[in-house]
């Protein structure tokens, strides 16, 4: 009798564990089927189009970015603008390093909480040509302190997060890094921001033209710079050079009229390996005092203001010689 209870007991021992097992075993599959490690499974060559997508009701721009050969181009509002390949690379390597960590929820309730709704997240598009290839939101940034004491020479700057929701899913995951500092919807972020860019010993002859104030001529022969064939003081010439190298501004004034269709200063840059490139300053208004544009990139106006622009690159002939003693 003993024995045969003993039996029974043990019968009903294994089908509880048993029954715990698949439970464990049905929960787990569950989970599995819910996580999903990769967000986006592409090759970025077979990319052609991305489209950014603002949330519903806000102020940003929805901005269209194609491929048409080796080049990107921008349009935003109607208008197209020549594109920094730099930053569209950087959305490109975004999308291919985003790795899932976690789930956050997978109630669509919690959607607007992690913002990743249409109303709250920034949506973006990837195409193949025609095909679309990944659709995704991304939402709210997250940033965690760095665990226990830092000692002076620890670089551990805390862990940042972004919330993503793939929009065919209703799952939000939590992926490395801040994202929304590479995907925004605002197409100045995407824009051309390079009026000129050369190495400086490839420069050879930059002519002066300013209205009826001033032309100049800087050369270069044999290593040596003159200045309408008098020799220049190379520490300060080199200095101009340096700063002439790499000429950016993201200060864009696409509104801003000129007050005049004649150039008050002109800018010649001519070298080896390099394109001729011209650079204009024309009239404008109190805030921005000229419109700035390179012939690099067309139909594009720069503050001549803002970040000393207009400064770094028309300056007066005396800028390329030492200082005289009083």
């Amino acid at each position: 009798m003993l024995s045969k209870f003993l039996n029974t007991k043990t019968l009903i021992i294994l089908l509880v564990i048993l029954g715990g097992i698949y439970l464990i075993t049905k929960l787990t599959e569950k989970e599995d089927r819910t996580f999903r490690s990769e967000m986006v499974t592409i090759d970025s060559a077979d990319v052609t189009k991305m489209m950014i997508l603002p949330k519903l009701g806000s102020d940003g721009q929805a901005v269209t970015i194609t491929k048409t050969g080796n080049e990107w181009k921008l349009e935003s509002k109607g208008k197209t603008y020549k594109a920094d390949p730099s930053s569209i690379k950087n959305i490109l390597a975004e999308l291919m390093r985003m790795k899932s960590e976690r789930v956050a929820a997978v109630e669509e309730s919690k959607w607007s909480e992690y913002e990743v709704s249409d109303s709250t997240g920034t949506r973006i598009q990837v195409y193949n040509n025609k095909k679309m290839i990944s659709d995704l939101y991304v939402g709210k940034f997250d940033y965690s302190q760095p665990k226990g004491p830092q000692s002076q020479y620890q670089q551990n700057r805390g862990k940042m997060s972004t919330y993503v929701r793939p929009a065919e899913d209703k799952a939000v995951y939590v992926v490395d890094g801040f994202i929304k500092m590479s995907i925004q919807p605002n197409v100045d972020a995407y824009r051309d921001k390079t009026l000129f860019a050369s190495n400086k010993d490839d420069l050879t002859k930059i002519t002066f033209n300013y209205s009826s104030y001033d032309n100049f001529v800087l050369s270069k022969e044999n290593g040596q710079w003159f200045l309408d064939g008098v020799p220049t003081d190379s520490t300060k010439t080199f200095g101009y050079l340096n700063k002439l190298a790499r000429v950016t501004s993201s200060s864009f004034i696409d509104d801003v009229e000129a007050r005049s269709n004649t150039p008050h200063f002109q800018v010649k840059i001519e070298g080896n390996n390099i394109l001729p490139v011209e650079l204009k300053a024309f009239p404008a208004d109190t805030t921005n005092k000229y419109i700035i544009t390179s012939s690099r990139v067309p139909d594009t106006k720069y503050s001549g203001v803002k970040a000393g622009l207009f400064e770094r690159i028309f300056v007066d002939r005396n800028e390329f010689f030492a200082d005289k003693e009083e």
